[in-house]
């Protein structure tokens, strides 16, 4: 007959017990096997590979906190760009096990907020693993200093957020905390009427990928987002914004002089086939000789405007 050690489950080799915990859920992988003990907290700490494939989701119900899988970084990637619309489907589909290959997996256990930074000794040193921070609630429940343990943090995304004016300052104050943050996304958010645009970007030092899909934007916030970020900034998109203002095609040939065009994709009330085309030949800018990238679209039936472009060297 077998002692009780040699059937208990820490009989295992750490490499072993690490392939189990990777079959779980990302917020059983995160926040409740570390809880079991010390040796299984330090499994957890160690396994850096995965924790980087792992976005930390904070929702509307409750201050909840859920954590999600990326299986690879292209996915991660990708996620600049899902269709505002299906944010939230992608979302649930991700909260799955995304290491079972049939794509079936438990619903995920949300935690308080409250307790969600307080789980165990190693608990900073696994979440300071994370790249990716989702907001879905309003502003006024973070307590920033909670967000400090998520050192690594490049990505962070604002969806379904009422953003009030006094909310201004706590998206600076975002950006002095999550100082690494690279690409900022505001989906499906709504702003208050006096919200000064400029606290959306000004915040995030080392901007390179901004996206907004959001009520009305104009001249002058591209004007500001162009130049406060000149030397970083690669990506723009803005997708269900109503452009306001007609001196957009000024503003692009002054702030994108000397920088190298790889896609370009304008829709505007503003814009015809013939100012486009004097625009992309009269500025001073570096496109492909074939400008197969390029693409003037005259549809008039909404206003937006999407652009990628490398960063000033």
């Amino acid at each position: 007959m077998m002692d009780d050690d040699r059937l208990s489950i820490n009989a295992l080799p750490d490499e072993i017990l690490l392939c189990v915990f990777r079959t779980l859920s990302a917020t059983e992988f995160v926040a409740t096997v570390p809880l079991v003990c010390d040796r299984w907290s330090r499994i957890i700490a160690s396994d850096a590979c995965t924790l980087k494939r792992i976005g930390m989701h904070h929702t509307n119900a409750s201050a909840a906190v859920e954590f999600f899988y990326f299986r690879d970084e292209i996915e991660r990637s990708l996620m600049f760009h899902w269709p505002s619309d299906e944010y939230s489907a992608r979302l649930l589909l991700y909260s799955y096990d995304q290491y079972d290959d049939s794509g079936v997996g438990g619903p995920v256990r949300r935690l308080g907020y409250a307790n969600a930074f307080y789980l165990c000794a190693r608990y900073a040193e696994i979440c300071g693993h994370i790249t990716t921070l989702v907001i879905s609630s309003n502003l006024c429940v973070y307590a920033t200093e909670g967000f400090t343990y998520v050192d690594c943090l490049t990505t962070l995304v604002l969806h379904g957020v009422r953003i009030r004016e006094a909310d201004q300052y706590t998206l600076a104050e975002l950006g002095t905390v999550y100082f690494n943050v690279t690409d900022v996304m505001y989906l499906k958010c709504s702003l208050a009427s006096r919200f000064d645009l400029k606290f959306l970007h000004t915040g995030f030092g080392q901007l390179r990928r901004f996206r907004a899909d959001h009520n009305a934007v104009g001249v002058r916030f591209l004007e500001d987002l162009l130049h406060a970020h000149r030397g970083t900034l690669e990506t723009v998109v803005l997708g269900d914004s109503t452009v306001t203002g007609d001196r957009w095609i000024d503003v692009l040939s002054d702030r994108l002089r000397g920088r190298t065009i790889n896609h370009l994709s304008m829709h505007s009330l503003y814009f015809t086939e013939r100012c486009v085309n004097r625009f992309l030949t009269s500025a001073d800018l570096i496109l492909p000789d074939d400008r197969s990238n390029v693409i003037i679209d005259s549809e008039l039936s909404r206003i937006s405007f999407s652009i990628d472009i490398d960063p000033l060297r």
